[in-house]
């Protein structure tokens, strides 16, 4: 299975140590890493390239086309960040900021409409839901399929200082999580939420037409008709 991941920072931490777990678990992984900031060390300056022009006119293209070709060719899609003030850390949120042209509302890529995703975040107490939610709204708007949310309160900054307790819970849901993904690889559909924003967006690629751009990539894709993208 290809998996991509893309960690919140460079640490290698408690949600690096995570993300490896899980993976040890997955069918005949093959494994392809982007640590933040390294791979992706510029903000985004908010040109809108990416929402009037073609694919690869970003700013910053000599970092997101290999990391979008390594999405796209994902079959799951990991992404993973420590918890920073309640949220993401600023190198997640600027990694997700560059590829928000490719959430439903905008051009969507047919791609990931069949691939799973993985969310996870730590924190020293149970405050980490924001920051899954953060992470998980970005796939599902990119429209992966199936995401799984995995968050854990380590109570210590760490890893290694760990609770035993702690260590065997992440064991334990790491596992849990892996076989889902492994049980649902070659089949996934989308869920309620990737399809309700589709449809959404359809009729508002169909009827109210705000930006150009989007409204004929939608029409080229003929997901404004009778094509889906999950389909074929």
């Amino acid at each position: 299975m290809k998996i991509t991941i893309v960690y919140g920072t460079e640490r290698k931490g408690a949600t690096y140590r995570i993300a490896q777990e899980v993976i040890k678990h997955i069918d005949k992984p093959e494994v392809t890493e982007f640590f933040l900031p390294k791979d992706l060390p510029d903000y985004c300056i908010s040109c809108f390239r990416c929402f009037s022009e073609k694919v690869g006119t970003c700013s910053h293209s000599k970092y997101t086309l290999p990391i979008r070709e390594k999405l796209l060719d994902a079959d799951l899609i990991i992404l993973t960040s420590p918890v920073y003030s309640f949220h993401v850390s600023g190198q997640m949120k600027v990694f997700l900021d560059h590829f928000a042209n490719m959430w439903i509302v905008h051009r969507p890529q047919k791609e990931m409409f069949n691939k799973q995703g993985i969310v996870i975040a730590t924190a020293s107490g149970p405050v980490f839901s924001k920051t899954l939610n953060e992470m998980k709204d970005s796939l599902d708007f990119w429209g992966v399929a199936k995401t799984y949310k995995l968050g854990f309160a380590i109570m210590d900054v760490n890893y290694d200082k760990v609770s035993p307790k702690i260590k065997e819970k992440i064991v334990r849901k790491s596992k849990l999580i892996a076989h889902k993904v492994n049980l649902n690889h070659g089949r996934i559909k989308p869920c309620f939420r990737v399809r309700k924003w589709f449809y959404i967006t359809r009729f508002m690629q169909r009827h109210l037409k705000l930006n150009p751009p989007d409204v004929a990539y939608w029409d080229e894709q003929g997901w404004t008709k009778k094509i889906r993208p999950w389909r074929g």
